[in-house]
This record gives C-alpha cells, sequence and structure tokens, in this order.
C-alpha cells in the first residue's frame, strides 16, 4: 500500500488518472446500454448482440490508427475529433429508427470513433513517473478503471429501467465529451509529447509480448463480454439484479488490483490469476441464490485487474518509447475483438440454448486465457514476465528508452 501513497503523492497523478478514468466511464456502459436499447426495439438478444459487436469490431480496427494518429497529428486534435463524432453517433442510435444493418453501421461507426484514450494514458504514464513508479501506477490504473465496471452495469441498468434506454446513451455521449476536455486539462502540466513512430505501420506485432498480451487479454475480455449477456439473460426483466450483479465481479477485481496489482506475478502467477476468473465464473453456473451468485462473481473477479495490470507492463517494458502508444492500441484491439467474439457468441447461445449454457462459455474462454503465457513459456521464454525488466537488461540497446520508460 504505501507504494499507492509515494504515487498519489506525485503532483497530477490523481488528475490525470480520474480524468480518464471519467472520460471512459461510457467504455462500462456502451455495451450494455446498446444491448439494452437494440433488444428493446428489435426483440431479440441476437441482433443486438450482433449490433455490440460491430461496435467493438469498430474501435478494435480504428484504435491501432487513431493511437499512431497521436504522434502525428498531436493528442488534443485526435482526442477531440474522436470525442465529438462518437457523441453524435451515440445520439445517432439513441433517436433514429432505421433497419438492423443500419444499426450495425452506426453500431460500428460508434467503436470506430472512441476517443483513443487509453493509448494516450498509457503511453503517458512512463513520462510521469520514474523506474519502479510505472508498474505502481500501471497497478493502479487497471485497478481504479475497474470502478467503470462496478458503476458502469449499474448506471446502465438502472437508467435504461427508471426511464429509457436511450438515456445512458445521451448520457454516455455527454460524458465521452466532457470527460476528454478535462483530461487534456489535466495533461497539460506535463506537457505530454507522444513521440511519432519510426517504424512502419502494424510492424510492432513483430513483438512476442504484444502478440501474447493480445491474446490473453481478447480471451480474458471475451469471458467478460459473454458473461455479460449470460447475466443479462439469466435475470430477464430485472435489469437492476444483473446490473448489481455485473457490479459484483468489478468489486472483485478492484479488490484483486489493490491487493495484487502492482507485484510482480511472473508467468505462472499471471495464468493463476485467470484460472480465478474462470473458476469463479464456473461457480456462479452451478450455484443457486442470488446472494452466492454474487458471491462466485465477486471471486472471479479477483483475478482480472491484477492479470491486466502485468500484461500491460510486459508490454510497457518491451516496446520502445515511439512505439508505445500503436502497441498499446494493438493490444486495446485484441480485448476489443475478444468483446465482440463473446457478446456475439453469447447472443447466439442465448437464444439457442441457455443463459447457463452461455456462463459455461465464458468459464472456458477465461480457462483458455490462463493457458495462453504457460503455452508461451513452453516455445521458449515470456518477454518481460522475467524479474529484471528488460530495458534495464538491455536499455543502451533500445533508443528512446529512458529510466522514466
Amino acid at each position: 500500500m504505501r507504494a499507492y501513497v509515494e504515487l498519489v503523492r506525485v503532483p497530477g497523478v490523481i488528475n490525470v488518472t480520474a480524468s480518464q478514468l471519467f472520460a471512459r466511464l461510457p467504455l462500462g456502459m456502451l455495451s450494455l446500454a446498446i444491448l439494452l436499447h437494440v433488444q428493446a426495439l428489435t426483440g431479440s438478444y441476437a441482433i443486438a448482440g450482433a449490433v455490440v459487436a460491430c461496435t467493438s469490431i469498430g474501435e478494435a480496427v480504428a484504435m491501432p490508427m487513431t493511437a499512431r494518429l497521436l504522434g502525428r497529428i498531436g493528442m488534443a486534435p485526435t482526442l477531440v475529433s474522436a470525442a465529438v463524432i462518437n457523441g453524435v453517433s451515440m445520439l445517432a442510435l439513441a433517436f433514429v429508427h432505421v433497419p438492423t444493418t443500419f444499426l450495425m453501421v452506426l453500431g460500428f461507426l460508434i467503436g470506430a470513433s472512441v476517443p483513443p484514450l487509453l493509448p494516450a494514458v498509457r503511453a503517458l504514464y512512463p513520462q510521469m513517473v520514474p523506474g519502479e513508479g510505472l508498474r505502481v501506477i500501471f497497478a493502479l490504473d487497471t485497478t481504479a478503471q475497474e470502478l467503470i465496471w462496478v458503476i458502469g452495469p449499474v448506471a446502465a441498468t438502472f437508467l435504461a429501467s427508471a426511464i429509457s434506454t436511450t438515456i445512458p446513451l445521451l448520457f454516455s455521449a455527454a460524458v465521452t465529451v466532457v470527460g476528454t476536455v478535462w483530461f487534456l486539462l489535466s495533461a497539460r502540466q506535463f506537457r505530454p509529447t507522444i513521440v511519432n513512430s519510426a517504424v512502419a505501420f502494424g510492424k510492432v506485432l513483430a513483438n512476442h509480448a504484444v502478440i501474447l498480451a493480445m491474446v490473453a487479454s481478447l480471451a480474458l475480455v471475451a469471458s467478460f463480454t459473454a458473461l455479460e449477456v449470460g447475466v443479462l439473460a439469466l435475470f430477464g426483466d430485472h435489469n437492476l439484479s444483473a446490473g448489481v450483479a455485473l457490479a459484483a465481479t468489478g468489486l472483485g477485481s478492484l479488490l484483486g488490483g489493490v491487493l495484487f496489482g502492482h507485484r510482480h506475478l511472473g508467468v505462472r502467477g499471471l495464468a493463476i490469476s485467470m484460472a480465478v476468473v474462470a473458476a469463479g465464473t464456473a461457480l456462479f453456473g452451478w450455484v443457486d441464490g442470488y446472494a452466492l451468485q454474487l458471491v462466485a462473481l465477486f471471486a472471479s473477479g479477483l483475478g482480472f485487474a491484477p492479470a491486466l495490470a502485468t500484461l500491460y507492463v510486459m508490454v510497457s517494458h518491451e516496446i520502445a518509447a515511439h512505439s508505445a502508444a500503436e502497441a498499446f492500441g494493438w493490444l486495446n484491439s485484441g480485448a476489443l475483438v475478444g468483446g465482440a467474439l463473446g457478446t456475439a457468441l453469447g447472443g447466439v447461445v442465448v437464444d439457442s440454448y441457455s443463459p447457463f449454457a452461455v456462463v459455461m462459455v465464458s468459464a472456458a474462454l477465461a480457462l483458455a486465457a490462463a493457458c495462453t503465457p504457460l503455452i508461451a513459456r513452453t516455445a521458449g521464454p515470456v518477454s518481460g514476465l522475467s524479474r529484471e525488466p528488460k530495458q534495464q537488461r538491455a536499455g543502451a540497446e533500445r533508443p528512446g528508452m529512458s529510466a522514466k520508460a
């Protein structure tokens, strides 16, 4: 805990972290907001899941490109223009009644215009804190972002149930624009510089650490989004109960991040973290009673934030500064592809089988994520997961990697 206390004493850290978390709050609401809105319009979970999948695919395709634009045209022009387009697209989905194909197009546009705040802030962190503080700030970010998944589902389901399914979309549009401006104002004191990449677009994918992190996060996020669909279908019209259940997973992840997110886990610890997610999810599918289900979901969340924090630190240690924004953009894309697959698969399985079947699919996906670092290790050392970060061992060989990176 002392590491967190020392970190928050750094001037500006709290403001930057809080502003980017607020700006990203709609990410915790958006999939549920779109799912509930489109399902209410069409009466089909499969169509609603397809629209949400299009949103995730749009973000996955665009994020590496918009992240690269951070270094090309600057942080402010990129983030502001994306936020405005994103907000207008959400307003269109909320009020325009169009055929399914156009709903999917709107979903894709919403995803493609999501401001690249995650790659921006994670490329900025090495400029804010020195040395080992980088592991702690990634842990703080990954842990604190669980508030998005605690507040978001409850807010989306409450607003949709109490008022209208359009309200979560309107709220998300407003928060995206206001939060993005707040983040830019907060980051000014650090005079952030996102260096224009000196290598060809996509070359960062040749890095073993980036591939491992993408595959693991893809399977892990697919597990969570499939679980979202299963929980919504399981509780039926009781949307608030579903929101609270999903928030329990976020609370578990929040606690797991506080306790373990700043620690070095290594390959075995990374695999165990994701195995905990799988075990808790499977337990949720088998237990009876709302209280026990909440406990199981809380337990499933305990490994989520520590696993993601470890993956982010691994990538940060392995990637040169000029490629950091693009690398985190690709990592975000991997997670978003996983989100799309999980949501689409969940919708089909719910309509064809049952909510229980979706929960079991979710558990299997988390177990697959847990196997990825172990499989990677059999092929050779897993870069970035050793006790001694690579950039400390070979920093002189990596231009652009300062002590802060």
